[in-house]
């Protein structure tokens, strides 16, 4: 059976060779004389051996091909230290694991790896003691099939229909269906995010891959714009969350001032020491709840914010917070009350010893 599957697999590979403009699936399994899911299969292992394939819709049907040019592949001498750094990426890349962003490089490495000679290959197995990365904390397993077809789509120009789960203000989750023109995938601390251009509105926004719940090509085709550029689009958002950029300015008290100094929150930043110890800080960012969140984690070691309906939404922030904390200590107050009363009730009695008896 296996010897069939692999004598199949290299028919494929040499129908594909001499038909430079590809095969669609339906022709390849009539050529083959199997089934179209098996051909598809196929596809797949052919990738995996290092086959550089790239399908493209033509009308309604997908046309597999190799890429040009792939017999001159270049010979690639990669130094010690090179290896390192692509391991520890393949590490930091580890939150990504179940996804082609992850699973695609943990491949390309074992195949780099599988060429080094036997004392190259044993300096980086033992170089893996040396260095390490904070793997991720997300599970992308189950997205890796959404993952891949929003990288086919936004290859082919193709739109798609999604359904997405958004919070509204209130809290409340919101289900919608959504038609959206795929332009570009972004890779940041909070997980994967597709920007696209929502219709009907036109506007271009981000999208958190984990609350799709369904994604379907619609055969649509779409010409992004000739100026769109995502790192100008993110150049001013906080996080993920962009939108118009606004001056921003606050003072962190000295014993927090060094973590401004070493560490930037925003390419924008601008932090100058004051005489006191502590830091002023400028921002170009959009107002959202990501700096909300950071700016009300600083606690009372930030003052002087400004604007001023960002130095109101972090007041509001702390008074609602502090609230919460006192009905709640109120409620282990009552609760611990209780537990005391309940407990003395049921402690045996202590009656007064009897007297002598009387003559």
């Amino acid at each position: 059976m296996r010897g069939e599957a692999f004598a199949r697999q290299l028919k494929l590979l040499a129908l594909l060779e001499v038909r430079p403009a590809g095969v669609e699936l339906e022709e390849a399994a009539v050529e083959l004389g199997t089934q179209r899911r098996t051909v598809y299969r196929d596809f797949r292992v052919l990738e995996d051996i290092g086959v550089p394939l790239t399908s493209a819709l033509d009308g309604r049907r997908a046309r597999w091909r190799i890429m040009e040019g792939y017999r001159h592949r270049l010979q690639l001498s990669l130094s010690w230290s090179e290896l390192v750094a692509l391991m520890t990426a393949r590490r930091m890349a580890s939150g990504l694991a179940g996804t082609m962003l992850h699973d695609g490089a943990a491949s390309a490495l074992d195949k780099i790896r599988a060429t080094l000679p036997k004392g190259l290959a044993d300096h980086f197995r033992a170089a893996q003691r040396l260095v390490s990365a904070q793997e991720g904390g997300r599970d992308y397993h189950s997205r890796g099939e959404l993952v891949r077809r929003l990288v086919e789509s936004i290859d082919d120009r193709q739109t798609v229909a999604v359904r997405y789960r958004s919070r509204q203000a209130n809290g409340r989750r919101r289900d919608s269906e959504r038609k959206l023109d795929p332009y570009h995938l972004r890779v940041a601390e909070e997980g994967i995010y597709l920007v696209a251009r929502c219709h009907p509105n036109g506007e271009v926004k981000t999208f958190l891959i984990d609350r799709f719940d369904g994604i379907r090509p619609t055969g649509e085709r779409f010409a992004p714009p000739e100026d769109f550029d995502v790192e100008q689009m993110l150049r001013c958002s906080f996080g993920m969350w962009s939108g118009r950029p606004r001056k921003v300015r606050f003072t962190v008290a000295p014993e927090l001032a060094d973590l401004l100094m070493e560490r930037k929150v925003h390419p924008s930043q601008v932090a100058q020491r004051r005489n006191d110890g502590s830091v002023e800080v400028r921002l170009d960012v959009a107002l959202g709840p990501p700096l909300l969140a950071y700016l009300t984690g600083l606690g009372s070691a930030v003052s002087e914010i400004e604007p001023k309906e960002l130095r109101d939404k972090v007041m509001r922030e702390h008074k609602q917070s502090l609230a919460r904390m006192e009905r709640r200590a109120a409620g282990a107050r009552a609760r611990d009350r209780r537990a005391g009363d309940t407990a003395a009730g049921d402690s045996p009695s202590r009656e007064p010893l009897a007297g002598p008896e009387g003559p």
